[in-house]
This record gives C-alpha cells, sequence and structure tokens, in this order.
C-alpha cells in the first residue's frame, strides 16, 4: 500500500540554473547537490513537507535520463511512493498487469530497494516503488 509520495524526479538540462528559479518561484532551496552513477549524473535535493523534488542534470547522454532528456526535454521522469512490503506489492501488482523494468528491486544510493515501472502498463507514468525507509533494516 502506498504511504506516501517519496520523491518525484524531474530531468533537467542545467542544474546550475533550475534550482534558483524554483527557489525564485516557490521557495525550495536545495538540502544537497550530488554528484551520482559515477559521476554520470548530477542531483539536487530540494525537500517538500516529508518528501523532496529530486531534479536530475544527465551528464552522459547514454544513460536513461540522458535519453529521456534528449527525447523528451526537460521534465517529469517518475514518481516515486513509499510502500511498505516491496516484494509482497512488486507480486500483487504483476498480479494486476503492471510490468516492471527490471526482475527484481534494486538497493538504490540511499540504501533503499527500489524497481520501475513500465509506463505502458501504468497509464503511462514511470512509477519507482520505494521500500519505506522504516522497513529497512
Amino acid at each position: 500500500m502506498i504511504k506516501r509520495i517519496s520523491h518525484v524526479d524531474v530531468v533537467v538540462s542545467d542544474l546550475d540554473r533550475t534550482p534558483s528559479l524554483h527557489d525564485k518561484i516557490f521557495g525550495l532551496k536545495p538540502s544537497a547537490v550530488k554528484d551520482a552513477m559515477g559521476s554520470k549524473l548530477r542531483v539536487a535535493f530540494l525537500p517538500v513537507g516529508d518528501g523532496e523534488i529530486e531534479l536530475l542534470e544527465p551528464r552522459d547522454p547514454a544513460i536513461a535520463f540522458g535519453q529521456f532528456l534528449q527525447s523528451h526535454g526537460e521534465g517529469i521522469h517518475h514518481i516515486s511512493p513509499a510502500i511498505d512490503h516491496m516484494d509482497s506489492e512488486v507480486d500483487g501488482m504483476r498480479e494486476r498487469g503492471v510490468a516492471f523494468a527490471e526482475e527484481k528491486p534494486k538497493v538504490d544510493a540511499h540504501g533503499v530497494r527500489t524497481i520501475f515501472t513500465r509506463p505502458e502498463t501504468t497509464g503511462g507514468i514511470t512509477f519507482e516503488l520505494c521500500e519505506d525507509d522504516a522497513n529497512v533494516k
């Protein structure tokens, strides 16, 4: 069951410009800016309530986020709901016709198990299911 929205990932072309725009418009300031995926990606974390907006600047056009930027331009890449029990949720969703990009969940940079849905089975939206932090042991 979905507990909350953990984060929304937005692909951007210029991470030096975009956070100041979000600060000006919404008053959101990054809590951190980090390199990820072996410096192929730069990420700014904008806290919002108990979740966050993650701004992603791909530095390598070959990674999935780089391909997304080239084909779609800037915009929302995925929504990440936090869920209680990863394995049973994934099994149940598969039974209901949802396809996933991976066979099994992976552990992300935050140490949380995640798995991406295929958008053609979830109404055109990619979801990254995130096991709630409270369930990570």
